[in-house]
């Protein structure tokens, strides 16, 4: 019964699936995701704000954590140096010390465990060592033990390099912090003012100073060595399932040759975190609001600009598959009919201006562009050929600063006129007055700029072809225009260049063919071609012959 009851169950959910979804349905899905969508965001921002204010917390707090440890440890800098200064002081030092008297040396140190500093709690003191002016060790106390320790410094490399100073340097105070096996810091105070006779090295445990943390930010503290060791933990540390409550700032304090050891403390976030989910919900809510609000007006808008009029020719294209009659809509001004007609005109308007020259109507020199690359790529297939012929207006410029830019433009618009009346009408890509198309094939005849023409002859190789269409030109010009109550003549030269035959490369065949045309124009010449063979091209019956060659 199983095996039967899955196959059924899956037949059953393809069949739903299968079943067509309005459009006012699928909109209304559209307009539910778009909203789960903007929710989910929300939500998703919400939680990245949370976790950024907490980080800034963090943040925060360690930096005030790294003041508050920097201001402890140059305390505990000005005490070990005073208890240094305080040894000197002690009864027959300088004599002992003169002597080398280790056993007196050692008795005046293990009096400093008992100053106030130390008694009183302000250091926690690991040992006092004496050095002469050579650092060699006389005496070294460590609460009372008589031990002597190897001739070298605390922390590594400290020694070394106090003895290595020079002059004034070995008056200055010299301190390390280090981790050997527990964290030490060590501050090394020279002896006998101006005239160093030696050196008294203060070792402390920064960690006991560092306790102070707890109180002065009044946080619960942890310290541990860098090996994991812990090396103190407040009384009030919550347990593990209290964590979450609380902000974990971890700060390193770091010595001369790395972290030395890491300070813990906790921070009581639980106010914030529950303003921080007050303000998720608030978020949360009004981005629902929003949501239902935007997603309920889109719907509505749609459903009245879209919905509906395509919901009215569904049923009139209906009508017409029942009655079997043409559609005849009963509202002509259906919105959505008419945006659509609106946004094609405005697809040709654009259309139109992007390829068409606003004086003459002619296709502009982006048309013009388009049309030889594409020509030039559909040849490497097709291996036809082409002819392009550049033309200038001899004389337009007297006429234009003789009677006026308006008399130029609209002299321009009839010479224009009169070049598509010679091409073919059939090929012609764009006819004047008409919105402009890019179609594959056919002559072309373009305004370039100003007095500029150029001529697309697909499929044309022969001069006797291009000359058929040069005496045409000619003789379509000869004519004097009317511009208002003046007869103007203007004259036309031609540069006229082959496909592939001049030249593979367009922007190479453009020029042959701008050079010919202006050969052309110096010369007098009606036309030259690009090349090296001269030939004749007749314009009309009765003038003489205009000539046209090839360079």
């Amino acid at each position: 019964m199983e095996a039967e009851g899955v196959p059924l169950l899956t037949d059953v959910s393809m069949a739903i699936l299968r079943q067509p979804v309005s459009l006012r349905a699928l909109t209304g899905m559209v307009v539910l995701v778009m909203g789960m969508l903007g929710m989910s965001l929300a939500f998703v921002t919400g939680e990245i704000y949370h976790r950024l204010t907490l980080e800034n917390q963090r943040l925060g707090l360690s930096n005030l954590v790294g003041l508050a440890a920097t201001g402890i440890l140059t305390e505990l800098q000005e005490k070990a140096r005073a208890l240094g200064l305080s040894v000197q002081t002690g009864p027959g030092f300088d004599r002992a010390l003169a002597g080398h008297d280790s056993t007196t040396l050692e008795r005046l140190l293990n009096d400093q465990f008992h100053q106030y500093f130390v008694t009183a709690g302000e250091i926690r003191l690991i040992q006092l060592r004496l050095f002469d002016a050579d650092f060699k060790l006389l005496a070294a106390a460590s609460e009372g033990a008589r031990t002597f320790p190897a001739e070298r410094a605390a922390c590594p490399g400290l020694l070394e390099r106090a003895e290595a100073r020079q002059g004034p340097e070995r008056l200055q105070l010299i301190s390390a912090l280090c981790d050997e096996t527990t964290p030490h810091y060590s501050l090394i105070v020279p002896i006998g003012g101006l005239w160093v006779r030696g050196y008294v090295e203060v070792i402390a445990d920064p960690s006991y100073s560092l306790e102070s943390l707890e109180h002065t930010l009044g946080m619960p503290l942890r310290l541990h060595a860098v090996s994991g060791t812990k090396l103190y933990q407040s009384a009030s540390w919550p347990d593990q399932n209290s964590m979450h409550r609380v902000l974990a700032v971890e700060y390193p304090v770091q010595g001369d040759s790395g972290v030395v050891l890491r300070a813990t403390l906790l921070s009581d976030v639980a106010t914030l975190q529950a303003k921080l989910d007050e303000t998720l919900y608030a978020i949360l809510l009004v981005a629902t609001v929003v949501t239902l609000l935007v997603a309920g007006a889109v719907f509505w808008v749609l459903r009245r600009t879209a919905l509906e009029p395509i919901a009215q020719l569904l049923r009139q294209l209906d009508s017409y598959r029942q009655e079997g009659g043409a559609i005849k809509l009963v509202n002509s001004k259906i919105p959505a009919v008419k945006e659509l007609h609106a946004l094609q005109d405005l697809y040709r308007t654009l259309d139109h201006l992007a390829y068409t020259d606003p004086l003459t109507l002619l296709p502009n020199r982006v048309q013009f562009r388009e049309c030889l690359e594409r020509n030039t790529v559909n040849d490497r297939r097709q291996q036809a050929g082409f002819a392009l012929l550049m033309m200038d207006l001899d004389g337009f410029k007297k006429i234009n600063d003789r009677f006026g830019h308006q008399a130029g433009d609209e002299l321009l618009h009839q010479v224009a006129r009169r070049l598509a009346g010679v091409m073919r009408h059939g090929d012609v890509i764009s006819l004047l007055g008409e919105v402009s198309g890019m179609p594959a094939q056919g002559d072309l005849v373009a305004r370039l700029g100003g007095d500029e023409f150029g001529i697309l002859l697909p499929a044309v190789t022969r001069q006797s072809d291009v000359m058929a269409v040069v005496d045409k030109l000619l003789r379509a010009l000869r004519e004097p225009f009317q511009i208002g109550e003046q007869d103007c003549s203007v004259g036309l030269s031609i540069g006229a260049a082959f496909y592939p035959t001049d030249a593979a490369d367009l922007e190479t065949l453009i020029g042959l063919a701008d050079a010919a045309m202006y050969t052309a124009k110096r010369s007098g010449l009606g036309c030259v071609f690009a090349g090296s063979a001269a030939v004749s091209v007749v314009t009309t019956a009765s003038p003489p012959p205009t000539s046209a060659q090839k360079f």
